[in-house]
């Protein structure tokens, strides 16, 4: 009885984890780039014990936290120059207002009062030397596939071509990469990112969010579900406990 309780205990928490995972997802479904984010896995056979007195106080392990999905959204033109969009495996570097290094998926790049390249979340672009990309006010902006920037400055003559530099890219599977706490996405070992300008890269096309609505919503009621199983279950092990009770008391 008492390990029939504490499982359904442990289930009961997980599915309240993986709620808060599914919300935070539709949350930003709308989130250029934004990479959807994965439950961690149960560990089939494994128990953690509570006390070594205690053996049926036994919780099922869960591995692989933070974990998202590497799945690319799709690539919407949006005839913008300040936007672009990795086709394929890699990620942008940058700074964000907070916090170390990080790589993203979001394109949605503008310049601020200060000439600093941001992203719509406002964290600064990096180029291949690690370093903030400024921009000079300009006329036109062209970033190639390549990731290299020109543009022709504002007070320069037609059809003048300036090269800034070029975008700091990395390629690496998610396996090799996690969310941190404060959302960004950094390596597992929290090595130091190196850019490889690998990344294929297309000027006037912004990639969506790769979460889909509808089976986020699938899997929150899915949970929602199970939430309520096991309650139901621990008010069963109640009953059962006190139907035992009650018959190994005494007669009056």
């Amino acid at each position: 009885m008492d390990r029939l309780v504490h499982l359904a205990l442990n289930t009961i928490k997980h599915a309240q984890e993986d709620s808060a995972i599914r919300s935070n997802n539709l949350a930003n479904v709308t989130v250029p780039g934004f990479r959807r984010d994965m439950e961690p896995k149960n560990v089939e056979n494994s128990f953690l014990k509570a006390m070594e007195t205690h053996e049926s106080r036994a919780y099922a392990l869960r591995e692989g936290k933070n974990r998202f999905s590497d799945e690319q959204g799709r690539i919407e033109h949006t005839g913008n120059e300040s936007d672009v969009a990795i086709n394929g495996e890699g990620y942008f570097v940058i700074q964000p207002l907070q916090g170390d290094v990080a790589l993203s998926r979001r394109g949605d790049f503008r310049v601020n009062n200060e000439g600093f390249l941001i992203d719509g979340e406002g964290n600064q672009i990096l180029n291949d030397g690690m370093q903030p990309v400024v921009l000079p006010p300009f006329r036109e902006l062209v970033i190639g596939n390549d990731g290299r920037i020109t543009i022709e400055p504002l007070d320069g003559e037609a059809g003048q071509r300036d090269e800034i530099g070029f975008l700091a890219t990395v390629t690496a599977g998610a396996a090799d990469l996690k969310k941190f706490i404060d959302g960004e996405i950094r390596f597992v070992d929290e090595r130091a990112i190196q850019p490889d300008g690998q990344a294929e890269i297309t000027q006037g096309y912004l990639e969506t969010s790769n979460v889909n609505p509808v089976d986020e919503m699938v899997r929150m009621l899915k949970k929602q579900r199970h939430y309520e199983l096991n309650v139901r279950l621990m008010s069963v092990a109640r009953e059962l406990d006190e139907s035992g009770a009650s018959i190994m008391r005494m007669p009056r």
